[in-house]
């Protein structure tokens, strides 16, 4: 017990000093899965599908549009694929990842590579339609709000899908028992949590505070299922569904076996081990 309240006392004052993953250590850990990204796209693009609509957007002829934390470009390709007419600017914090991406500069795309919040506040563009493909946890939502609306037009859209509470069931209290056990191994915490929409009602709330109308706004879940708990971790390790946890420890591979077993012990049913993704997605325009 003193050990367990000497480890969260840590932790709390980690947290508050904001001595946490960052937006670099993130940056990191997407350039690791650049090239298994399309393991996430392949299972999860179809619902990133359903926040890319023009018929909401502002009446401009040619509507300037900012791809948010783009990664690899998917909703970007799928503009271009739909022949939108419309000048894109993607911007992503990971080298790697636009790396992947590259050719879209071949077909007028402004490929930026950037922190986010650094961009939004420093650029002197305005958009017409922002898209923010399941990078909404990665940031501060009230700085990262302020700073679509600062970029956006009068009448302009966002498109968002991000997770929510409750996705990967279980996953953060494993994460959290192995550090409590090898305590010495902790660079720092995760605070992602926090950032996390309390399904559509939350999503819709956050954005309503920062002077946005809900267009509309839903909220799913999908199960993923392996046959063994290594399986489950490396879908983990490979999407970047809990992208950031590798670098709370100084070397990520001594403590990977820990983290398998804890998984084969909590999250076995009926020689199964299953993987939730809550999520929330929606459409605001900017009053």
């Amino acid at each position: 017990m003193i050990n367990q309240l000497k480890f969260y006392a840590k932790m709390a004052h980690k947290i508050l000093s904001k001595d946490v993953i960052d937006h670099n250590d993130y940056g990191k850990e997407y350039d690791k899965i650049a090239d298994t990204y399309q393991y996430w796209l392949k299972e999860m693009s179809r619902f990133t599908d359903r926040i890319i609509k023009s018929a909401y957007a502002a009446n401009t002829e040619k509507p300037k549009v900012l791809d948010f934390a783009c990664g690899t470009g998917y909703i970007t390709r799928r503009l271009l694929e739909k022949e939108t007419d419309c000048d894109i600017t993607a911007v992503d914090i990971s080298e790697r990842m636009l790396h992947v991406c590259k050719d879209l500069a071949d077909h007028g795309v402004n490929i930026v590579n950037a922190d986010g919040i650094a961009f939004l506040n420093n650029t002197a563009e305005r958009f017409d339609i922002i898209f923010c493909g399941w990078a909404l946890p990665y940031f501060n939502y009230k700085v990262l709000l302020k700073g679509f609306k600062k970029v956006l037009n009068e009448g302009g859209i966002v498109g968002v899908i991000s997770n929510s509470r409750g996705t990967l069931h279980k996953i953060e209290d494993i994460f959290v028992k192995v550090m409590m056990e090898n305590q010495n191994e902790i660079v720092k915490p995760m605070d992602i949590r926090f950032n996390l929409p309390d399904g559509k009602e939350g999503l819709a709330k956050w954005f309503e505070q920062y002077g946005f109308a809900c267009l509309e706004v839903h909220e799913e879940e999908v199960v993923f299922s392996f046959d063994r708990p290594e399986d489950l971790l490396d879908w983990i390790n490979k999407t970047g569904a809990a992208a950031g946890t590798a670098q709370i420890f100084r070397d990520y591979d001594r403590v990977k076996g820990k983290i398998i077993k804890e998984i084969e012990r909590e999250k076995c049913i009926k020689g199964r081990y299953s993987i939730n993704h809550k999520f929330t997605y929606g459409l605001f325009k900017r009053s």
